[in-house]
């Protein structure tokens, strides 16, 4: 029995967006990059933290009473949301009581410590779901912040025959990347943009590791690589982005594209986290007749693209 654990804030069963058949997503905390358009901002720090849920919310302040640390304060005006300091919240030991105070469930703890042994215990739950090709999926955060644990999960699971995916931003030293390719059937590999400078602006890093890691994939492992480009309008979606990161995929050997359009599903948790969307309001999803267009420039390079997730889109 292994005593290796990673920070699990979510396991999502019937998952269909994550690789292909039914797949069940197992999310873990932790992410080196801090994309401004993350829907998962609740992913990126390495500890457990408490997010608010505003609609659920009923202003009766009993948090503010059960909070050990004096980070719940009341708001200048009652009938207003109580204030949360996150940074205390995050180092905070009594994350349960907190959580357990609010009779509504307008407290949520995001990230709990879970073994190897503990979520294959959720996947065996789930495999007779895992058809036409189904399995499991790790996704974040970044999962490759915990390159052991994942090595030994995905090497169980090859063990019990389910196919493995990983959904990576690729920005991990090789030395513990590799070993986890070993027992990784997929990786939907993130490519945000082909420009360091433009890349390092959006995400918090530069994209050399991410491209570079992306070519070893290629080149020296057997794992098959979709690779996933999240479409932000005023980011990265101009044309001359799409056709070098189109003429990088071809160059390498790359077979097929995701192009994920922007959304704003995630706005919501910055509030809770008692944070700014650092995106902004103002950008829309990007339509479907632009979508076409990048789709149309992958495949003038002779590159499978799909716009949305693998269940989905033309090849």
């Amino acid at each position: 029995m292994s005593d290796l654990t990673a920070l699990v804030f979510n396991i999502q069963g019937f998952s269909i967006q994550d690789g292909p058949g039914v797949r069940t997503t197992v999310f873990l905390k932790g992410c080196p990059l801090s994309c401004q358009w993350c829907a998962n901002p609740e992913s990126q720090v390495f500890r457990s933290d408490i997010i608010h849920v505003p609609s659920t919310c009923v202003h009766c302040y009993r948090c503010v009473n059960f909070c050990t640390k004096g980070a719940v304060k009341l708001p200048e005006k009652m009938g207003d949301n109580p204030i949360f300091d996150h940074d205390v919240c995050v180092t905070c030991e009594d994350q349960d009581v907190c959580e357990h105070s609010c009779y509504e469930g307008a407290l949520e703890k995001v990230g709990k410590p879970m073994t190897v042994d503990e979520v294959m215990d959720v996947i065996l739950h789930d495999e007779p779901f895992f058809v036409n090709g189904g399995g499991i999926t790790v996704s974040g955060g970044e999962p490759l912040m915990h390159p052991e644990f994942l090595e030994e999960l995905f090497s169980e699971c090859q063990d019990n025959y389910i196919h493995t995916a990983i959904e990576t931003c690729g920005y991990v030293a090789w030395d513990k990347f590799e070993p986890v390719l070993r027992y990784t059937d997929l990786a939907l590999y993130d490519v945000k943009h082909m420009d360091p400078v433009a890349h390092k602006e959006l995400t918090g890093v530069s994209n050399e590791l991410i491209l570079d890691n992306l070519r070893k994939i290629m080149d020296e492992t057997n794992t098959e690589v979709i690779i996933r480009i999240p479409v932000i309008p005023g980011a990265n979606d101009t044309n001359e982005n799409m056709d070098a990161t189109a003429r990088y995929a071809k160059e390498i050997g790359a077979r097929e594209i995701h192009i994920l359009p922007y959304h704003r599903m995630g706005m919501g948790k910055y509030t809770g986290l008692g944070r700014e969307y650092p995106l902004g309001e103002e950008v829309e999803s990007p339509s479907d007749e632009r979508m076409e267009v990048i789709r149309d420039i992958f495949r003038s390079y002779g590159l499978i693209c799909k716009i949305g997730g693998t269940e989905k889109g033309d090849s």
